[in-house]
């Protein structure tokens, strides 16, 4: 079994806490803009947001990321976890 290093388990880690917690973030949109102009959430999701809002997403989003990437390595590393990754 090959194992990964530090620094690939964290950027594995941050790419996929990005990937689904933008896509959540975009529900979230959705259903706010839903609520607003009453159309459904399917139709608002299908409407990406204006660039200047999808990019503040994306920062916040990346932002947290980075920090949860951050985190589970640290972790793992005090504890002495062996990953399955």
């Amino acid at each position: 079994m090959n194992t990964i290093g530090v620094k690939e388990k964290t950027l594995l880690v941050t790419g996929v806490v990005f990937g689904v917690f933008m896509l959540e973030a975009l529900i979230h949109y959705s259903m706010a803009e839903a609520k607003e102009n009453g159309k459904s959430i399917l139709a608002n999701f299908l409407e990406l947001p204006p660039l200047s809002e999808l990019l503040k997403m994306a920062v916040v989003v990346m932002t947290a990321s980075v920090v949860s990437g951050v985190v589970v390595a640290f972790v793992e590393q005090r504890l002495h976890a062996k990953s399955i990754v």
